[in-house]
């Protein structure tokens, strides 16, 4: 299995799962354009002659669903919403195929389960599941559920939201109000939440950590590496840029593998 992550972070969100020649999308936070370009930079096409199984999309906030109707019609690809998720022109416009959180959505290789998460809009962690080997991402969450531990705890390969660093946060440019919003038990995870949920999934099936949804405006790369890492020896963790595109293998098999950095691919943007 591999993971194309086009954008991960509030300028826009997308991932391509690809497995035993058949492809899933993760949000649509991107328009087409971009998308393509994105996917080129990382040496495969976003458009080819075989449609997508589906577009599935988390929740119902611009930089994971602003995209969703073009992403839709430029791929061929089934848009796949839970209840939580109003775009009113991707549902006026598209059949669109309801998903269930907790009711496994089996679609040719792959099996995508969805789990309800903490934050101000009805949203969803994933994980997909192909040719033995599993991945989870979690974003966009105020804290951390019991639910959520047991649900990426079965993944080889967990992408996980480490948004901010609440001393960036305070002494930053953010009004009151959005730091409140940030920093909330609905909002989103601060480095110090996210190594404390790396450190349960230690000695776990879970093998490699990827933090992802970096604010750029309060926090680094290398500041939520240094956290995580700190208090989850026993993960390969890395952090990836806002906005920055990235290619991923899913590799089964290598769980409680001790390694700590950041391997990433050297990209002009």
């Amino acid at each position: 299995m591999r993971v194309y992550v086009l954008g991960s972070g509030s300028s826009g969100n997308c991932l391509v799962v690809e497995a035993d020649g058949e492809r899933l999308v993760l949000d649509a936070g991107m328009g087409p354009n971009r998308s393509i370009e994105r996917m080129r930079t990382l040496g495969s096409d976003l458009v080819t002659s075989r449609a997508p199984l589906g577009l599935f999309v988390s929740h119902d906030h611009g930089d994971h669903s602003a995209h969703a109707l073009p992403i839709a019609r430029a791929l061929r690809a089934p848009l796949h919403l839970h209840q939580g998720i109003a775009a009113p022109r991707a549902r006026s416009r598209l059949e669109v195929r309801a998903y269930t959180p907790g009711r496994p959505v089996p679609l040719g290789p792959f099996v995508v389960d969805a789990l309800p998460i903490p934050h101000d809009a009805p949203q969803v962690a994933f994980r997909v599941s192909a040719g033995g080997r599993r991945f989870g991402i979690a974003t966009d969450l105020g804290h951390v559920t019991r639910e959520l531990r047991d649900f990426l705890a079965g993944c080889d390969v967990v992408f996980l939201e480490s948004n901010y660093c609440p001393r960036l946060l305070e002494t930053g440019p953010y009004p009151p109000r959005l730091r409140h919003r940030v920093a909330g038990p609905i909002g989103h995870l601060a480095n110090e939440q996210t190594a404390e949920l790396a450190r349960s999934l230690e000695d776990t099936r879970v093998a490699r950590l990827v933090l992802v949804h970096l604010s750029r405006t309060n926090n680094t790369p290398a500041r939520a590496l240094e956290v995580v890492s700190s208090r989850a020896h026993r993960l390969r963790i890395e952090a990836l840029p806002h906005g920055e595109p990235h290619r991923i293998d899913v590799v089964a098999g290598e769980g409680g593998r001790a390694f700590a950095g950041a391997e990433q691919l050297a990209l002009g943007f």
